[in-house]
Parts: C-alpha cells; structure tokens; sequence
C-alpha cells in the first residue's frame, strides 16, 4: 500500500530528524545548509512558486479524480473539487456525450478554467497572509492563463496514461477491478465513492470482454493523496526513522511506477534533486512492501509548466540492502549534529572527522543549498553569525546557548502512557510521573523513544528535556532520553525544581506560520520566529489563541525580548512558547 502508519502510534507526525527525500537532497547538496533549514527550522522568505505549488497538485488530483458516465452520456459541466473546496459562484459548462479517451480529455480540459481562477483567488489569499515573503512583484507576474496550462499539463499525462492502458488491453488486474473494484490497498481516490473504499463501480464489463475506453480511465487511475483525508499520507519505515509522502503511483500494470508532479520548467536540465528524492521513495517503497507481490521498475518527474515527463531508471530489488546501509550512514552522521553547533563558521572551517565537514570551503561561504531566492536572507545571515555580538538586552536574559537543556529525574510512572494531542495537532504518548505528591507529565516528542512495558513503575531518566506545558512544569522526551539502573551515579533534578521558563532577547532571523487541521479535525494554527543572540537560535512560538497583534506584526530584523516564555523542546530543540504571562518587547 502507498501508505500506513508510523510504527510508534501517532498520526503521520512529521519530524525534523526523521529521513526524508528533501532532507536527503539538503544534506547531499551541504550539509550545513540542512543543519540550518532542517535541523534549526530556519527558513528565508516564501515565494509564490512555493504556495503555488501545493494548489496545483491539488488541483491535478481533484481533476483526475472525476469519473465520466459510462453509458456515453453528457457529463456535468463542473469540477467536484471546487464543491469540495467549497468555492463560490463558478462557472458551469455545457458538455458533450463522451464515447472515448479523447472526449473524457476534453470534457475535463472545459472545466480546467474555472479550476484555475479559485487557485488563483486562493493563491492571493494565502500569499496576503503569508508574514515574510519576497516582493511583491513576484505574484504579479502568476498569470490565470499558466494556471490553466499547469492544470492541463497534469491531465494531459494521465490521458496518456490511460491510452497506454486502453492499447495494453487493461493489464493484469482488468478482471480484478470487474469482479471486486479497485485491488489495490488503499484504492486510487475517486469523486463518488468513499475514501479507502475499494467496492465495485457502477460501469464495468462482464469478465473476458475486451476493454472499453471508460473501463480504461478508471483501471488506469493511480494512487494520489486524497484530499478528504485529514491525515498525512506517508510511508513510513517499520523501525521509523525514515518516511516519505508521494504525489502519485501508477499501479494498472504489473509493476508500479512512482511518479513526482513538479509545478515548474524542466527544459531540458538535469535533474539530481528529483532523481535522489524519486529513488528514495522507490527504497521506502521497497523497505515497506516486503512480501507483497507488486514492486516498482519506474520513477518518472511531471514537470507542468512544459509537459515534460523525466523518467528515471529505478534501482532494483538487488542493490535495496547497499542502499539502506548508505541511508543508514546519513542518518547517523545526522544524528552527530549537536543542536547549537555552531564551529563549522571557525576561520579554519571543519576538521574531516566533523559531520558537517565540508572539502571545499572553510565554513563561513554559502554555496548551493542558498542559491535559490527564498533563501537569500539565510545566505545574508548565516556569514555574519561570527561576527555579531550578543546584544544588549536585559540583565535578566539568558543566553539562547545557556538555556537549560537535559536534567536527570526518578520517579514513579503507575498510571500507564496514553495518547494526548500537542498544540501541533500531533499525537503523542504521555505519562505520569510521581515523586510523593509532586506530579509531572512526561511527553514523547519522537516516536519510539517509550517502550510501555519498560517505562513504567519506578524509573530513572536521564536527558530529558525540562519544559512547561499550560502553567505547569512538563519533561520531554527525545531520542537521547533513556532509562538507566535506580542506583546511578548521575546529578538528580527535583521533580518541583524543574526549570519551566525563561527570558531570551535576540534578532529576529526567520518568520513563518502553519496552519492545518489535527487527527480528529479541529484546526490550528501556529506562528513561529527564530531569535539569534550571538550564541544560539531558539524558535518562538504562539499557538492559536496566544498570538497577539504585537507578536504577529514583529518582522526579520527586529530587535526582540521575550520575557517569562514557556521553556519547551521541539524535536531536541529549544522553543520558547508564548503563553498567558509571557511579555513580548521591540527593541531599538
């Protein structure tokens, strides 16, 4: 199936340090440009591409969800996703009976203008709420009449596809989708039928009759992320610390072929990043299919803005095991990256034996990773970090590299680890922990850091991350959390001395904002900013309701001080939340 659970319970959490394909790309390009955008959480200003992107895809999927009348009749004259989407006041089209491939493509070519007047609408919406973004000159220039042409780019492969499908006689799995609808687990998204739902349909032959061309568009629809489902949609390793979440799967022949949709150009280019990011879900693919009988032979890249198709050779089932070993070693040289490291700007650059060694600058250059425009202000930064002094601030503020970050504790977890919901819409695993009558919640920040059966009674723990948690003091747990023997010779913390707060001034180098719906559909929202001292970065944080005009107006560049802020760790990460008593000053 294109996708399950992650193995630790939780709802598709995504994490910083779990490998991805773009983490992957990061680190593969430099090192130190991951470290910065992934491991810190920085990132430079957004641009229309990026929120455009999303949309498009959105958009493709809604369009090849849709089904024509068997029969040959006339179809309606509008797109289900702008239903969906809950779009007012479009158009409707006449339409014409369909009696082949190339009038179901025509039919949804006609509702492709209306399609892309809400992206647009849309597009304007978001990028008006986005807090830092390039000029903008840049969304002058996104015009309708390209957003059509992306749209159609995208259903023009899929017809493709489906001729493909309608020459190849149906493929093997024709009787299949006759007999007990769609085989495949989950089934491709279809406007109509319920999600994950893989029920006959209305429309199909009798068994051994040759394949029409309605039977032909729907055995050919593949596997794409269907907007109705709130969760995310990912692979996840079993032992979880890799995960990927693909655009589409083609599954109509006997193997599969993994595919990415790319909003812009290909021109002819190479395209490294695509093939590392295509061949990393091809291994996911392979690492959580074992024993299931279809496999993939093909990785191929849309690009919509010239209806290129990018095909790529897809390594086989032999060579899976050097490959995970090569990921393996990522990972751990990821893991080697200390939170605040910050000696690969030293004059001298990196000794080799440095997991963000680079052979070819000493450190304080910026090279590949900055080369596109959102991350201009990182490029403009990231050399001055040396040279900044800490600023000054109050007396009463504490160095972001002094910020209390791992205390030891015992005590007693007697009432078991249960499920709870984070200001992300995340779901973790918490517990209690009991020392007399003092009582301090436990939290799991990264999957599979708890074994129930073992963390539980009384326990010693050591590296945990002190914080606070809606005025009350709360321990967070990492991947370097652990348990160890009651009589060890560590420094203890006590339960009611645990540091929960903490005054941080600094320059404001990244701006950002989230929003989405959680697991059991309440929606949140969330506005970030990073703050840089001359010793550390730590992300500030404001959760639904605790956003305030003053924080929400505070730009990059701004001089900050944050007083009496929720201590908290965000994937071993430092992050200062906003909360009922914190006070939010602008410097000069």
């Amino acid at each position: 199936m294109p996708v399950n659970q992650p193995p630790f319970g939780g709802a598709g959490r995504r994490r910083r340090n779990r490998l991805s394909g773009s983490s992957i790309v990061s680190w593969e390009r430099c090192p130190r440009g991951w470290m910065v955008s992934r491991r810190l959480g920085l990132r430079g200003p957004v641009r229309p591409s990026m929120l455009l992107g999303i949309l498009l895809e959105d958009a493709v999927v809604g369009l090849l969800m849709e089904s024509p009348p068997s029969d040959g009749t006339s179809p309606k004259g509008y797109a289900t996703w702008l239903d969906f989407m809950g779009a007012p006041d479009y158009e409707k089209v006449d339409t014409n009976p369909i009696d082949s491939i190339e009038g179901i493509h025509d039919w949804l070519h006609s509702l492709v203008p209306a399609m892309a007047e809400h992206v647009h609408k849309v597009l304007i919406r978001q990028w008006n709420e986005t807090p830092w973004k390039t000029d903008d000159d840049d969304i002058e220039k996104i015009q309708q009449v390209n957003i059509r042409k992306q749209i159609r780019s995208g259903l023009r492969m899929q017809i493709n596809e489906a001729k493909n499908c309608l020459d190849k006689g149906g493929g093997p799995h024709l009787e299949l989708y006759r007999t007990i609808g769609d085989p495949h687990n989950p089934p491709a998204p279809r406007w109509g039928s319920t999600p994950s739902s893989n029920n006959p349909i209305d429309g199909f032959q009798e068994a051994r009759q040759p394949i029409n061309w309605w039977e032909a568009w729907e055995v050919a629809r593949p596997w794409m992320k269907d907007p109705r489902i709130i969760e995310p949609q990912r692979l996840h390793h079993p032992e979880g610390w890799a995960s990927g979440e693909m655009d589409v799967v083609h599954r109509w022949r006997e193997n599969a072929t993994i595919v990415d949709i790319k909003s812009g150009l290909h021109g002819g280019r190479p395209q490294p990043n695509l093939e590392t990011q295509l061949r990393f879900y091809r291994w996911l693919w392979h690492q959580t299919r074992e024993g299931q009988s279809q496999k993939v032979d093909r990785l191929e890249g849309w690009f919509l803005l010239d209806t290129q198709l990018h095909c790529i050779d897809a390594h086989s089932d032999e060579v899976m095991n050097q490959e995970t070993k090569r990921l393996e070693n990522i990972r751990d040289q990821m893991s080697k990256v200390a939170e605040q490291d910050w000696s690969w700007m030293d004059e001298d650059g990196t000794p080799e034996s440095h997991p963000l060694h680079c052979p070819h600058c000493s450190g304080t250059q910026i090279c590949g990773y900055s080369s596109k425009p959102e991350n201009r202000a990182l490029r403009e930064f990231l050399p001055k970090l040396k040279n900044i002094d800490i600023l000054q601030t109050q007396s009463d503020s504490t160095p972001i590299s002094d910020l209390p970050s791992r205390i030891n504790v015992k005590g007693i977890i007697d009432g078991g680890w249960t499920e709870n919901e984070n200001p992300y819409g995340e779901t973790v695993r918490v517990a209690n922990l009991r020392v007399g009558n003092t009582h301090v919640t436990i939290e799991e920040t990264e999957a599979g850091v708890v074994n129930p059966e073992t963390w539980r009674g009384d326990v010693a723990i050591v590296n945990a991350n002190p914080g606070h948690h809606r005025d009350r003091a709360r321990l967070f747990l990492d991947s370097r959390s652990h348990l160890v023997p009651q009589d060890s010779q560590e420094q203890w913390t006590r339960l009611g001395l645990i540091p929960s707060r903490a005054t941080v001034s600094g320059e404001v180098v990244s701006v950002n904002s989230m929003e989405g719906v959680s697991h059991n559909g309440r929606p949140w929202t969330i506005r970030t900013l990073h703050l840089w001292d001359g010793s550390g970065v730590v992300e500030i944080a404001a959760f639904g309701s605790n956003r305030s005009r003053t924080f929400d107006s505070i730009r990059v560049g701004d001089k900050v001080t944050v007083k009496h802020g929720e201590l908290g760790w965000r994937e071993g990460s430092p992050q200062i939340k906003i909360g009922r008593a914190t006070i939010i000053q602008t410097m000069s």
